[in-house]
């Protein structure tokens, strides 16, 4: 499945990921994302990756992708989230939870393949519930949320990253690795990401959100770590 409009993968992808932002979303005129041709052609992408989801027809590069993931990673709970109605494929290979009597500790390894760009990231991500700590009209735990490009924690990270590395750019040949600190970092105004409906045009949002996912865009404040 590749997109109409394909990026060019150049020596740094800022632009191109800005580019990419302003043709599928109509960034800075106040429409609303269905109102815009290009974003039109997302929509498009997504319903061609959830049909072929459940004719189970996906083309061979992810299918063969996630095969790789699971037998490399195989002592680790690895999720498939291809289903995500979002212009990506998606995976989280997940680490065993880590519980003291405040708080639990919990650890994944993310992978984003845009489908919107010729780009795809690769972060950690730690997530805290603090089990003494209550927030909102509901009184839930509290939780907080940190990226990162490396977990200290956990053995050969750095290791796993690479594999990850080796095993998209082996089936998706035109993919290139992009930092996920600049995905998160770079906001743009004018406009929402697939998904932000209920938001719309009340902040900025990351270039993550609007080409790799949309999962944290609900979060509020997120640790960004390099």
């Amino acid at each position: 499945m590749v997109p109409e409009i394909k990026i060019s993968v150049g020596d740094s992808p800022f632009f191109d990921l800005v580019k990419a932002v302003y043709q599928y979303y109509p960034i800075g005129t106040r429409d609303v994302n269905e109102a815009f041709l290009g974003y039109g052609k997302l929509i498009a992408i997504v319903k061609d990756k959830v049909e072929r989801l459940i004719s189970k027809t996906l083309p061979a590069a992810p299918s063969k992708l996630d095969s790789d993931i699971r037998n490399s990673f195989n002592n680790l709970t690895v999720l498939n989230r291809y289903h995500h109605q979002f212009p990506n494929y998606a995976m989280d290979i997940r680490f065993p939870k880590i519980e003291y009597p405040e708080v639990d500790l919990n650890y994944k390894l993310s992978l984003r393949i845009s489908l919107l760009t010729n780009y795809y990231t690769i972060f950690f991500e730690e997530v805290i519930l603090h089990k003494n700590l209550k927030a909102g009209s509901n009184q839930a735990p509290s939780m907080s949320f940190a990226v990162s490009s490396s977990i200290g924690h956990i053995a050969d990270a750095r290791n796993m990253v690479q594999t990850l590395k080796t095993m998209v750019e082996t089936n998706f040949p035109d993919h290139k690795f992009v930092n996920h600190a600049l995905l998160f970092s770079r906001k743009i105004q004018g406009g929402y990401p697939h998904g932000a409906d209920g938001n719309q045009f009340n902040k900025e949002y990351s270039l993550y959100n609007f080409l790799f996912d949309n999962e944290y865009e609900v979060l509020g404040d997120l640790n960004v770590v390099h």
